[in-house]
């Protein structure tokens, strides 16, 4: 047995070595005892039934987690199994003596093992690397928050009335729900998730929710005078015990305790039913109130937390539409930027020649230029590709630095863009002697120019500066020409 618990290792992932699925074996277990559970009869027969199944599973824990050091994490949680237990079978002492006191001995253990179950969960379910997101963490407030202050509403708000005696039975009972409320958080916060959740985590999670909503059932039945247990109750905590058992028998098990991968942000779907369900407890939980007869009354109260958690969804919504329009605007920089330069490509080009052209409409000239690096097909065969995308992105970088202020664009190719907005022909010149200046690794460039004549539409401007680079390059490269001028050579 102890070498089919041991943690998987590279020949199972391997699929050399299957690993033993124990955490099948104590489920079906369960299933099958389940039935007979139910059947016996009240009072010794299923005390001691239910307390057997409870000490058969911390013992199967205890075997399983003492034989693994990859499991070195799950021992936290097995000493509040161990706490649990004391608590079961001192429950099951007093009654089998006939002593029922309330509080007891036992919630004392029982409490305890609250403490060291969150301490344990927080220990197996880690905060993602770098932390939660802000998104992911007003998620998490908003679902348990709902979650938290309607359990204060059902459990800790009717323990203030009634007798000392009564106050302080009722204070224990609405303990366990509020040491559930931070068991859902951790849970809630597992949504967050981008990966961590292997087979263990589920059966971890399962077990989690059967004992907070047998906790929760019986609060409310102790806040309503009602002391019996009902059968089904202990059923979930007995599938909350199974379930840890299960989750440590995982072979995935121990991949649980590492820090798991954040979420992207955004809200992902599987948090969008929590939020929609949190928003709607409150308010049907009033709804509820006035359609079951002696249900309470806890108007005020109610409308206390919907105002709460209808302010917490309005604030992730504003999150979300931060986040939304913050990736709308990092798509549109996406849109219009060269992946490889950097600078802006074809598509910003356009946008801003027409907004330069409709602003200049007034008076004023505008001039247009087209580099070309000369002889760049011969210097990308000989260096490489690599060696050719370094000489643009260095040329991008060069010309971004000797030409402040201007709008400087890649048209494609080795062929750049250069808007000069308020810069006649002649002007033109001087400031694109710069560009020639600044060609790195020994390179020339050829350059066309046009300036506009105030009622041609810009591609007109363009075909017109793509003319005059042609010009250019026939006439011996490593120059600038003016459409309609003569060529001017580069300065030595």
């Amino acid at each position: 047995m102890r070498e089919g618990l041991r943690a998987t290792g590279p020949a199972d992932r391997a699929g050399t070595v299957p690993a033993r699925r124990y955490d099948f074996l104590v489920a079906a277990a369960l299933v099958l005892l389940a039935p007979g559970y139910l059947l016996l009869p009240a009072g010794r027969p299923e005390s001691l039934a239910y307390t057997a199944l409870v000490v058969a599973c911390a013992l199967v824990l205890l075997a399983v987690v003492a034989a693994s050091p990859a499991r070195r994490p799950w021992r936290l949680l097995v000493l509040t199994q161990l706490l649990f237990t004391t608590a079961e079978v001192v429950t099951a002492h007093l009654d089998l003596v006939g002593a029922s006191p309330s509080p007891s001995p036992a919630d004392v253990f029982f409490l305890a093992g609250q403490v060291a179950q969150f301490l344990a969960v927080l220990r197996l379910l880690p905060a993602p690397r770098g932390g939660l997101r802000r998104g992911s963490m007003l998620d998490v407030v908003v679902v348990t928050g709902s979650v938290g202050m309607l359990f204060v509403v059902y459990t800790v708000l009717p323990a203030l009335d009634g007798s000392r005696e009564e106050l302080l039975a009722r204070l224990v009972a609405a303990a366990y729900p509020v040491a559930d409320i931070a068991v859902v958080f951790l849970l809630v916060r597992t949504t967050g998730w981008r990966s961590g959740r292997p087979g263990a985590f589920w059966w971890l999670t399962a077990g989690l929710l059967a004992s907070v909503v047998a906790d929760v059932t019986v609060a409310v039945l102790v806040a309503a005078g009602q002391a019996e247990q009902p059968r089904w109750a202990r059923l979930l905590w007995l599938v909350f015990y199974a379930c840890v058992t299960a989750a440590a028998c995982s072979p995935s098990a121990p991949r649980l305790g590492r820090p798991p991968v954040a979420d992207r942000p955004g809200a992902p779907l599987v948090r969008l039913p929590l939020l929609g369900t949190a928003a709607l407890l409150p308010p049907l939980a009033g709804v509820l109130e006035h359609l079951v007869p002696g249900a309470g009354d806890h108007g005020v109260a109610l409308g206390i937390v919907t105002v709460v958690v209808v302010a917490l969804v309005l604030v992730r919504l504003w999150d979300l539409l931060r986040v939304t329009r913050s990736q709308a605007a990092l798509v549109e920089r996406l849109a219009e930027t060269d992946p490889l330069t950097g600078l802006p490509n074809r598509r910003a080009w356009d946008a801003e020649v027409a907004r330069v052209f409709a602003s200049a409409r007034a008076g004023g000239p505008v001039s247009v230029a087209i580099v070309d690096l000369d002889h760049f097909k011969a210097y990308n065969d000989t260096r490489g590709h690599d060696g050719g995308d370094d000489l643009l992105v260095r040329a991008a970088r060069a010309w971004t630095h000797a030409l402040p202020g201007v709008f400087l664009a890649r048209w494609g190719g080795e062929e750049f863009t250069v808007l000069l907005p308020g810069v006649a022909a002649h002007t033109a010149l001087g400031v694109l002697r710069a560009v020639h200046d600044s060609v790195p690794d020994g390179q020339t460039c050829s350059i066309g120019v046009a300036t506009w004549d105030g009622a041609e539409v810009p591609p007109a401007v363009l075909a017109r500066a793509d003319a005059a680079l042609y010009r250019a390059k026939r006439t011996g490269r490593d120059r600038t020409v003016v459409d309609g001028g003569h060529p001017l050579e580069r300065a030595g």
